[in-house]
């Protein structure tokens, strides 16, 4: 078996890395907040999930949320949660199944968050202003999640087009 890199000398790998440690507690303390179990209920989630919708005037947030979006929070809890914290551990040992695992994540996030993107910009009721702040916060999850895609098909690619030449 091949000796695997340091993280520090797989960029994209560590921009994922950094990502991900981001990526959980926000999870924990402003998306998921409404449907966490009552022992994680804290003041401090409150407080900046409070913040948010306050500067940001997000209406996912506010408690006018369509049902798909609260299927998006499920999503976060249930599947964005421990894929998270495993990419965490996977990404420092460079296992072998991370191109599989962050594929699934990269387009499940790009198309999540494109679906929000676009229905921000439908809203009659924000100024171009506030959807373009809007903007600013779905924009890098669809920016990310299309690059992470993309990327690990690439390196899937690759690895299935090597193993197939070995054969």
């Amino acid at each position: 078996m091949a000796q695997s890199l340091s993280l520090w000398s797989r960029k994209r790998d560590l921009i994922y890395f950094g990502f991900f440690a981001i990526h959980i507690p926000i999870i924990l303390l402003v998306d998921a907040v409404p449907i966490l179990p009552s022992p994680f209920d804290n003041n401090v989630s409150r407080q900046l999930r409070n913040y948010y919708i306050t500067t940001f005037r997000d209406k996912f947030f506010d408690g006018s949320a369509p049902l798909w979006f609260t299927s998006f929070m499920y999503m976060e809890l249930y599947y964005h949660l421990p894929i998270s914290a495993w990419a965490l551990s996977a990404l420092l040992r460079d296992d072998p199944l991370v191109p599989v695992h962050l594929l699934v994540f990269g387009f499940q996030s790009f198309l999540t968050s494109w679906t929000c993107l676009m229905e921000v910009w439908d809203w009659e009721d924000r100024t171009v202003a506030e959807k373009r702040n809007l903007t600013t916060l779905y924009g890098p999850y669809v920016a990310l999640g299309a690059f992470m895609a993309l990327d690990m098909f690439w390196r899937l690619r690759e690895r299935l087009l090597n193993k197939s030449k070995q054969e």
